[in-house]
């Protein structure tokens, strides 16, 4: 498995210079739980959020498109350096990752977060993604995981090869 910590540094790097939507395209006033996760990201930039407010925002879901592109990165590395702290924000991550199969999901939904990142930033993704299916499997071990990640990369892969 690749080390985390090199991944980490590979999500730094290609987010880095990642500019900050303004907080109308960071902040969801759909519902009631939408305004309590925006409000935990509290429009701060990417590399400030900390483990709390990933954890007082854990249905990511529930972010603008905008605001769920902007903190990916801060999503990918807290469940690197705290994977049992965020528990299944983990899962869910990878799940939004995933692009959603014939006749389920929301194509829309998906397609709205999926599109505007770089070459680099995808290649984190699929950094990610592998660390991922990595861990997966080794919780798993000797049984069939559950095939999102497999199913992420696959969408990921072709569009950022795997080079690392």
């Amino acid at each position: 498995m690749r080390d985390a910590d090199d991944i980490i540094q590979l999500i730094s790097r290609a987010f880095a210079e990642t500019p900050q939507p303004g907080p109308e395209a960071l902040f969801n006033d759909h519902c009631c739980e939408c305004v309590e996760v925006s409000a935990a990201y509290g429009g701060k930039r990417w590399m400030d959020i900390s483990l709390e407010d990933i954890l007082a925002g854990r249905e990511t879901a529930l972010l603008t498109a905008a605001a769920w592109r902007y903190y990916l990165p801060a999503l990918m590395i807290w469940c690197m350096r705290a994977p049992d702290a965020v528990d299944v924000i983990q899962d869910n991550l990878v799940y939004q990752l995933e692009p959603p199969a014939e006749g389920r999901g929301v194509p829309e939904w998906f397609e709205e977060r999926a599109t505007g990142f770089s070459e680099a930033q995808r290649a984190a993704i699929l950094a990610y993604l592998h660390w991922s299916r990595e861990r997966e499997e080794a919780q798993w071990a000797g049984a069939e995981p559950p095939r999102h990640a497999y199913n992420a990369l696959t969408y990921w892969a072709p569009i950022a090869p795997d080079t690392i």
